[in-house]
């Protein structure tokens, strides 16, 4: 009985112990879920890892698309620029067409001014005609005051000559209102030429208020050069 005793006594220590490693593998258990636990845990912190690295890229991304806008700014103002130049390029093409415009109206002045000159030249030769006329006619008056000489014995072509002289004293007369008639004329001219030139002289002062005009304009697109370039400037710099 006594090594029945023993043998129970062994046993149950055994039994103890075998509990013990039943403990032990429900430690082991317990454990091995930790460790479960820990490895999901750093799966997830490997998913949060690749969470903020795709969240970075995204930064990345909407600093890549507001360098896009800025660039999308700087090139809208670009194209200002270019319009501006090309309304430039147009100005200066008008002024050109302006200075072409304003030769030929120079040209067109001086040959107002020889039609001028021609028409005095005519009104000289109408006069030299007018004068070769009364020559021709005094020509044939002096004939005829010769043939009134010869009969001067007869008292009727005496007469006649008197009478002759008398009309001949209303030509002279009749002359010098020519003259003065004449001398006016030339005087009207001359006014006249100064008119033309007064004219000459409004038209280009006219011209000089446009040129002036445009030089302003072109002076108030060169300050908004000036301008945009420093915007650009400034935009570059920030």
């Amino acid at each position: 009985l006594s090594l029945m005793l023993t043998e129970l006594l062994k046993l149950s220590l055994m039994l103890t112990e075998l509990l013990k490693l039943s403990l032990m593998l429900t430690e082991l258990l317990k454990l091995s879920l930790i460790l479960t636990e820990l490895l999901k845990l750093s799966l997830i912190d490997t998913e949060l890892d690749k969470l903020s690295l795709i969240l970075t890229e995204l930064l990345k991304l909407s600093l890549i698309d507001t360098e896009l806008l800025k660039l999308s700014l700087i090139l809208t103002e670009l194209l200002k620029l270019s319009l501006i130049d090309t309304e430039l390029l147009k100005l200066s093409l008008i002024d050109t067409e302006l200075l072409k415009l304003s030769l030929m109206l120079t040209e067109l002045l001086k040959l107002s001014l020889i039609d001028t000159e021609l028409d005095k030249l005519s009104l000289m030769l109408t006069e030299l005609l007018k004068l070769s006329l009364i020559d021709t006619e005094l020509d044939k008056l002096s004939l005829m005051l010769t043939e009134l000489l010869k009969l001067s014995l007869i008292d009727t072509e005496l007469l006649k000559l008197s009478l002759i002289d008398t009309e001949l004293l209303k030509l002279s007369l009749i002359d010098t209102e020519l003259l003065r008639l004449s001398l006016i004329d030339t005087e009207l001219l001359k006014l006249s030429l100064i008119d033309t030139e007064l004219l000459k002289l409004s038209l280009i002062d006219t011209e000089l208020l446009k040129l002036s005009l445009i030089d302003t304009e072109l002076d108030k697109l060169s300050l908004i050069d000036t301008e945009l370039l420093r915007l650009s400037l400034i935009d570059t710099e920030l």
